[in-house]
């Protein structure tokens, strides 16, 4: 926090704490305190800087490394045999038209990546565009008092206040007060700070903030090395030490992944901790305002359904289009189903319907299924 204020012998973070502790609440005291602020301070100094954060990079937005899955070999006419299937030294079309398949999916999946960090981008940069408004609201007011100390004209009033019982009050923008985001109101009767309110799209399904907990668990099956160095016990920080710096499937490194987790937590076993990093991922979108609706809307379920686990496994657009079809044919249909299957089972239904997945894609989405069965408060 910045070096407190003091006004005529009042210190303002003592003024803020003992409002607090008479019972008040955090942000009726903020209101409180930044009324007074407003009126004591109102000409004094001001160092304008941004409540809204605009990292100059942002890792979840950084795009794995792509690398080409499928590669042909020129065929000789009257030498090569054209095949379905595979035999040595030949993969057959079977398989040529599969690697071509990952590799269109991974290409949709970097590029759905790409339009989800736009969108978010701008959500940024509206707030920040709108905190500028504000203070350049501020500054034009000082300015038009300043040259109108005497008085000036009428004042004409632009919403009716109905001969003075109403005061709307006009809406300034967004700024930040003890580390706060707060939105500014002037009012008649002076400046109201209200508290800002964080909120989650419909695009919670396809973000990074879901899928932590699934690119990690992908990350543990593919990688051996993981799985000997931490056969039982382990703790987030020694997985950190010695594998944070690993990139996952998403471009955030391990740590950036396993930093929801408090330091030095312990767990009998790496499931463990990956089921916590998943309940904790959840609970971070689960507690943001309009998370209820978001999720509801996302999923094609009915805001009034607190089952959210009947949601039909074709919403799931992060698993590729023909392993939801053949999950859906081996009796895989709704989110509780496919979370509660273990991923070896996932695999054997994908492969009897000739569907080609790894392990780590088996791991990954019934993990990622078992992160959004916990969106809704109580379930999962």
């Amino acid at each position: 926090m910045a070096e407190s204020i003091a006004f005529d012998g009042i210190d303002i973070t003592q003024l803020y704490s003992t409002i607090v502790k008479q019972g008040v609440s955090k942000s009726e005291a903020s209101v409180i305190v930044g009324s007074w602020i407003f009126e004591n301070l109102g000409r004094t100094k001001r160092v304008f800087n941004f409540a809204e954060p605009f990292p100059e990079t942002e890792p979840a937005c950084t795009p794995a490394p792509f690398a080409r899955e499928f590669e042909h070999p020129d065929w000789v006419d009257g030498e090569n045999v054209v095949q379905a299937g595979q035999t040595p030294g030949e993969i057959g079309f079977n398989e040529r038209f599969h690697q071509i398949e990952r590799d269109l999916d991974r290409l949709g999946g970097g590029l759905g990546q790409v339009f989800t960090c736009m969108a978010e981008m701008r959500a940024s940069l509206h707030a920040l565009l709108g905190e500028i408004r504000t203070e350049i609201n501020r500054l034009n007011a000082d300015v038009y008092e300043a040259g109108h100390t005497s008085g000036g004209g009428a004042t004409v009033e632009k919403i009716p206040s109905h001969a003075g019982l109403l005061d709307f009050g006009k809406y300034t923008g967004t700024t930040q007060f003890f580390d706060k985001k707060v939105s500014v109101w002037q009012t008649d009767s002076g400046t109201l700070l209200l508290p800002t309110l964080d909120t989650v799209g419909i695009d919670v399904l396809v973000g990074p903030k879901v899928q932590g907990a699934a690119n990690l668990d992908r990350y543990i099956v593919e990688t051996e090395d993981v799985r000997k160095r931490f056969p039982e016990e382990v703790s987030s920080d020694d997985l950190v030490k010695e594998f944070g710096d690993e990139i996952l499937t998403d471009g955030r490194s391990v740590r950036d992944v396993v930093n929801v987790l408090p330091a030095g937590s312990k767990y009998k076993n790496l499931d463990a901790l990956v089921e916590d990093v998943s309940e904790r991922e959840a609970s971070q979108v689960r507690t943001s305002v309009g998370a209820d609706v978001a999720v509801t809307a996302a999923l094609g379920i009915d805001s009034g359904v607190t089952e959210i686990g009947t949601a039909d496994v074709n919403r799931l657009e992060s698993i590729p289009t023909r392993a939801r079809a053949a999950l859906i044919r081996g009796g895989v249909t709704d989110l509780q189903t496919l979370a509660n299957t273990p991923s070896d089972k996932v695999s054997e239904i994908l492969k009897t319907e000739g569907v080609s997945a790894s392990a780590g894609d088996a791991a990954s989405w019934t993990r990622y299924a078992g992160t959004l069965m916990r969106l809704r408060t109580g379930i999962g």
